[in-house]
């Protein structure tokens, strides 16, 4: 979900996206539902609602902030003997 919400700031086409987090159609809409319940990202479509794109919302963004935050804390270094 980082690897989307990372990829979606500032806005990004389904299949840019798709491309970059490297999942199929099916695993990424289950992602972009979950994303889209929690208002982590919002959907942007034109008038006709034939292009859809994906921006992560400021939420999102927080949320990026903390994830990235606990991950450096729990990389844990093996010692070089």
């Amino acid at each position: 979900m980082a690897v989307i919400l990372e990829s979606a700031n500032g806005g990004i086409t389904k299949t840019k996206l798709l491309t970059r987090a490297n999942l199929t159609s099916g695993q990424l809409k289950q992602y972009l539902d979950i994303l889209l319940t929690k208002k982590l990202v919002v959907q942007l479509a034109d008038e006709q609602r034939r292009h859809l794109a994906y921006r992560t919302t400021e939420k999102g963004i927080r949320y990026l902030s903390i994830y990235f935050t606990l991950k450096s804390i729990a990389i844990f270094r093996q010692k070089e003997y």
